[in-house]
C-alpha cells in the first residue's frame, strides 16, 4: 500500500466523483480508477458503491476513511516538523480568513512594521473549503464551527448576516426584513461535496423558517452571481459583503432578527507546529485583536 493510494482514496471519498477527483489530483481517470482498484484488492474488500457518476463509501470504506485521514494527518505533521528542522527559521506566515479581510490586512501590516523581513500569504477563500488543512495556516479568522476543530480558537465576537437579493425585489424596499417575509422565498446556500451547508441553512431550520432551497453553490462568487441573476435570495456575512455592495444588480438588507449572526474566532496551528515567527505573530495578533487576555478563554476541540 502506497501513501499516494491513500491520498487518492481520501480525495475520491470527499468528492464522490472519479472525474472530479482525477482532475483535482492531476491524474487521468483510468489511472485513478486503477489505483483505487489496487487498494481495494490489497484490503480485500470494495470501498465504494457506484450510483451513476457518483461513488459512495460503503461501510468498509467509511471505516477505512477514518484511519486513512489519521494516517495522513500524522504523516503530514511529521513531514512538517522535519521540514522546519531542515529549513531553519521560517520567515513566511500563511493566513486565511472568511470575511474580515480589512481587519486581517491591518494586523499583517502592523506586524510587518515590527518584522520587515517576514513574507505573508493571505487566503481569503477559506469559506469554500470543507476541511481546511491544519498545517497550511498559521492563523485563521473564521466562523466558530466544527470545520475548524483542529485549530486553537479564541472567541472574537460575532458578525451579522445580511440578506442579499436582486435589486428589483420587493423586499429590497422593506428594510429591516422580517423573517416571516422569507417563508417560501427561493434561496441559494453555500455547500460542498462533503454535504456541508452554510450556517444560515440551519438557522432557518432552528427558527422554523421554510424558505425554498432553489440552488446550492460551492463558492461565494457563484452565490453572488445567482443572486444577481434574480434566481434566488441569499445570506451573506457582513465581512464578506463588499463584492455584493459593488454589484448594482444586488441590494443588501438588514434582517429584523438578531439571531442571524455567526460567532467568529481567531485560530492558530497547534503550538508545536508554529515556527518561532509564528509564535511571535500569534502573541501579536491576540494583542492586536484584543483577545486571549485574562478573562478570555481559548477553546480547543481535540481530534
Amino acid at each position: 500500500m502506497q501513501i499516494a493510494q491513500i491520498r487518492y482514496f481520501v480525495t475520491a471519498a470527499q468528492l464522490q466523483n472519479l472525474s472530479k477527483a482525477a482532475e483535482a489530483l492531476h491524474l487521468s481517470q483510468p489511472s485513478l480508477s486503477r489505483s483505487i482498484a489496487r487498494l481495494e484488492e490489497e484490503l480485500g474488500t470494495p470501498l465504494f458503491t457506484r450510483s451513476g457518476k457518483r461513488i459512495l463509501l460503503n461501510e468498509p470504506g467509511r471505516r477505512f476513511l477514518e484511519s486513512a485521514r489519521a494516517m495522513l494527518r500524522d504523516l503530514d505533521d511529521t513531514l512538517l516538523e522535519l521540514g522546519e528542522l531542515s529549513a531553519g527559521p521560517v520567515k513566511r506566515l500563511s493566513v486565511g480568513c472568511c470575511g474580515g479581510e480589512e481587519k486581517v490586512a491591518a494586523c499583517l501590516a502592523a506586524f510587518a512594521d515590527t518584522r520587515p523581513g517576514v513574507e505573508f500569504q493571505l487566503d481569503c477563500r477559506i469559506e469554500e473549503l470543507e476541511v481546511p488543512d491544519i498545517n497550511k495556516y498559521d492563523m485563521l479568522l473564521c466562523p466558530d464551527d466544527s470545520r475548524y476543530e483542529k485549530f486553537r480558537g479564541y472567541p472574537l465576537g460575532s458578525e451579522r448576516y445580511l440578506l442579499a437579493l436582486p435589486a428589483h425585489h420587493p423586499l429590497a424596499r422593506r428594510e429591516p426584513v422580517d423573517l416571516k417575509a422569507l417563508e417560501g422565498q427561493p434561496m441559494v446556500f453555500l455547500s460542498s461535496p462533503g454535504h456541508w451547508l452554510e450556517e444560515p441553512y440551519y438557522l432557518c431550520a432552528g427558527l422554523n423558517l421554510h424558505p425554498a432551497t432553489r440552488c446550492l453553490v460551492n463558492d461565494r462568487e457563484g452565490h453572488r452571481q445567482v443572486v444577481a441573476a434574480g434566481l434566488a435570495l441569499g445570506f451573506v456575512p457582513e465581512g464578506a459583503a463588499a463584492p455584493y455592495r459593488a454589484d448594482s444588480r444586488i441590494a443588501l438588507a438588514r434582517l429584523a432578527s438578531g439571531r442571524f449572526a455567526r460567532p467568529l474566532m481567531l485560530c492558530f496551528k497547534r503550538e508545536k507546529h508554529l515556527s518561532p515567527v509564528g509564535l511571535e505573530f500569534q502573541a501579536f495578533a491576540l494583542d492586536f485583536f484584543g483577545v486571549g487576555k485574562e478573562g478570555d478563554h481559548a477553546h480547543r476541540h481535540d481530534p
